[in-house]
């Protein structure tokens, strides 16, 4: 049992490694920043000085009870790849599941 921790605690500890900026990215800038919520609205947005840009827009949907309803989300995240092309998924996602779109921008 104990093995098993050290593993999962080490392989955490490489995994996040993995996930820290590199390079150029770990000095970029955020360059906008815009986010509103009116509690049954959100929207928010943001671009940094490396290339990336997300928005998302969200909006709760009445059911038939107090207690029903879903959240209806859109949005998109774009970014350019070291081989200098650029992405972006866009996406939906409410009461029928996750619905997302890949497709290479330029």
């Amino acid at each position: 049992m104990q093995s098993s921790f050290v593993w999962l605690v080490a392989l955490m500890a490489f995994g996040a490694c993995l996930a820290l900026p590199a390079g150029e990215d770990a000095k970029a800038e955020t360059l906008k920043l815009e986010s509103e919520n009116t509690g049954d609205k959100y929207s928010f947005a943001y671009e940094t000085s490396n290339g990336i840009s997300r928005s998302e827009t969200g909006e709760v949907k009445p059911g038939a009870g107090e207690e029903d309803g879903s959240l209806s989300v859109q949005g998109s995240t774009s970014w350019s790849a070291p081989d200098g092309k650029k992405y972006e998924i866009s996406f939906t996602a409410d009461e029928t599941g996750y619905h997302p779109k890949f497709r290479l921008v330029a």
